[in-house]
């Protein structure tokens, strides 16, 4: 008889052992990871590959400020021209030439210099020219033609000054400024993202061993039934009763694995750049707290958020380009009036060099006025017009922006205080409901209780601490929330972010 209890006692543990230790029964995991919240976020850094897809967009938009800068460069230009032309002369023209049929010429041009514009919307060139050129008529003796000078294009109305010429590249720097926010909410939403498939990770783990634990108590007590069964002390119903609560918990043990895993991946797919590495790794998430706990008042937590929240700065960004916009379109409505001018010297000699000696004695200069307007101007209004809606449109997605800040930063706040509150009480639930577990075993012992009064407050026990997981999970990621709405995700986790860069503090 006790052979056969040892038999069956030994036959429960190693079941109850499989269902603690799945490594008994599935093939071990070739590595474990085991990740603090701060070890997973540099991870997460280092990896994501949509930070790392995003982290280009700075550096297009940075190229494309560069690019805009082009506009400002100097040319330099120069030129060289060979033509050869022969005419022929008509009667009169033959005669006057001294019977010649016709005039073969020679001609070269030489062209120097350099050209650019200004922030002011000037254009200037600077040129020097020499045109040399040989004929029948001068038995190709050559003659040289010289020319030194300046000229300049000055808009004085439409055109005028750098909101004009600096338009392109005011814009393209406030481009490459919203894809730097843009760029620091996407690092804010994936370490937000990962922070909160951590907490999920150890919660399901958690929840895991709660249901392993739970399992193990009703074996347990359908081995106690069985002994007591044989002799003589329960009846078949107490077996029925164990035997159906051990399969239930079970399939609870089961689905807990099942939700481990799927917890895994999605914290693999969020710290690794090759999901395929990790494979066969166990991710073993650290309950050590990685941020501070405590919370400033609304007030204080708006002011914060208005400073340093990358969707906010994007839209003030947003907002300051239409601007840019309405300043260029309100001067395309002027009339396009420019001041042209140009002063030089012309030279002439039988040679190059001559060409240039005294050149300053024959100076040639000009100025004057160049008018333009269209009659209704249609194009320039229109634009205007366009330009200050767009900048009404911003106005108001931004303050609609800063109303869903505020409110989101209000819930954040009351939902920290009572999942607080929720973290105190789950505590205590749970030390009760073992309180009274234990009681009821030890009344079951005694003849005073039944099996399903004792399986009742199991499973009161494994929701009780189930509840208390899930309410310290809910707190974290409340917090994690809270300092998201707050703008200082980053901060709070020690990762610096500037002009693009993220990295750890100490780097």
């Amino acid at each position: 008889m006790l052979e056969r209890h040892s038999r069956k006692i030994k036959t429960a543990l190693l079941a109850a052992l499989a269902i603690i230790c799945p490594a008994v029964t599935q093939a071990a995991p070739a590595a474990r990871l085991e990740l603090t919240l701060k070890k997973g976020v540099e991870l997460v850094l280092e990896n994501n590959l949509d930070i790392t897809i995003e982290r280009i967009s700075p550096k297009i938009a940075a190229s494309r400020v560069q690019s805009e800068e082009g506009f400002f460069d100097t040319d330099i230009f120069g030129s060289f021209k060979r033509s050869d032309s022969k005419k022929p002369l008509n009667a009169s023209s033959s005669v006057a030439a001294g019977g010649i049929p016709s005039i073969k010429s020679e001609n070269y041009s030489l062209d120097a210099g350099f050209s650019g514009k200004t922030s002011l919307g000037t254009e200037f060139t600077l040129e020097v020219k020499d045109d040399w050129s040989a004929n029948t008529l001068n038995r190709f003796t050559d003659q040289y033609t010289s020319f030194s000078g300046i000229r300049v294009t000055q808009p004085i109305l439409k055109g005028f000054g750098p909101g004009s010429a600096e338009r392109q590249l005011n814009i393209a720097r406030k481009n490459r400024d919203i894809s730097v926010h843009q760029l620091k909410q996407k690092i804010i939403d994936v370490v937000a993202q990962y922070a909160v498939a951590h907490w999920d990770l150890l919660r399901v783990k958690e929840e895991l061993g709660v249901r392993v634990e739970s399992q193990s108590l009703a074996e347990a007590l359908l081995e106690i039934n069985k002994k007591k069964y044989e002799a003589g002390a329960a009846s078949l119903l107490d077996i029925t009763q164990a035997k159906a609560a051990a399969s239930s918990r079970n399939d609870d043990v089961l689905l807990a694995q099942k939700a481990v895993r799927e917890k895994e991946n999605a914290v693999k797919l969020l710290i690794s750049n090759d999901v395929y590495a990790l494979k066969d790794t166990e991710v073993v998430p650290s309950p050590e707290p990685a941020l501070p706990h405590g919370v400033s008042a609304l007030d204080d937590s708006i002011a914060r958020a208005l400073v340093v929240r990358a969707d906010y700065l994007e839209a003030k960004s947003e907002l300051e380009k239409n601007r840019i916009e309405i300043r260029y379109a309100g001067n395309q409505r002027f009339p396009q009036v420019d001041l042209e001018a140009s002063y030089g010297y012309n030279g002439l000699g039988a040679s190059l060099s001559e060409s240039f000696r005294g050149i300053d004695s024959n100076p040639d200069w000009s100025v004057g006025l160049v008018l333009r307007y269209p009659l209704g101007n249609n194009a320039a209004t229109g634009d205007l017009r366009a330009a200050r809606f767009s900048a009404d449109q911003a106005l108001l997605k931004l303050k609609k922006l800063e109303q869903t800040i505020v409110l989101n930063l209000d819930g954040a706040i009351k939902d920290l205080t009572a999942d607080a509150e929720r973290v105190e009480e789950a505590k205590k639930t749970t030390g009760l409901t073992k309180d009274s577990l234990s009681a009821e075993e030890k009344k079951l012992a005694a003849g005073r209780s039944t099996t399903y009064n004792v399986l009742q407050v199991q499973e009161d026990l494994a929701k009780a601490r189930s509840n208390e997981v899930a309410a310290v999970t809910d707190y974290n990621k409340a917090l994690i929330n809270y300092y998201r709405e707050k703008g200082t995700l980053l901060e709070e986790l020690g990762i610096n972010f500037v002009d693009g860069y993220s990295g750890t503090r100490g780097e």
